[in-house]
């Protein structure tokens, strides 16, 4: 399992990634599936943390000779946001300023790739292009590696978080 933070800020309305930390990016990145978070307390989503677990996998979503990772989800081939969330955030003192939220205050999303095709679910306050970059980047969803991508914003109770209770849609 890899953890990945990245920081970022907001510029005159529009999100631009502007700082990345613990994490260079020097290659592109391998195809991944796997979970994220987009960390900020503020309602705009500024200073905000990318937090992700991923899995690398083939185009099929197989993974990739990962025994040291362990899959926690019902399915058994991916992660489950709240057993991850308690697991390695909530007694991790690095993240102490998130580690007293439950795991669906923040906005998450989810990466699946399946039949050459990737799709990234999310919630709709991270639905823009840029946080949809910043996901395509981290997870290695490029042409080169998966020829299809779809995204689906979703606004079920699923994938709620604190700024539900903030705006409504």
């Amino acid at each position: 399992m890899r953890l990945l933070v990245l920081g970022g800020c907001w510029i005159k309305g529009t999100h631009r990634v502007m700082e990345l930390f613990e994490h260079v990016l020097k290659e592109p990145q391998q195809l991944s599936s796997g979970i994220f978070w987009i960390l900020s307390d503020n309602y705009d989503l500024s200073d905000f943390k990318f937090l992700m677990f991923n899995i690398p996998c083939d185009s099929n979503g197989n993974p990739n000779n990962t025994p040291s990772i362990k899959l926690n989800s019902k399915s058994g081939n991916t992660y489950n946001h709240k057993k991850i969330w308690e697991e390695e955030i909530n007694n991790n003192s690095k993240y102490r300023s998130y580690n007293k939220k439950d795991y669906d205050y923040y906005p998450r999303g989810r990466v699946e790739i399946s039949n050459n095709r990737a799709t990234i679910f999310l919630n709709p306050h991270i639905s823009s292009s840029d946080f949809i970059e910043l996901i395509k980047q981290n997870f290695g969803l490029f042409p080169n590696n998966i020829p299809d991508v779809r995204v689906i914003t979703d606004g079920s109770t699923h994938y709620q978080c604190f700024l539900d209770n903030v705006f409504d849609y």
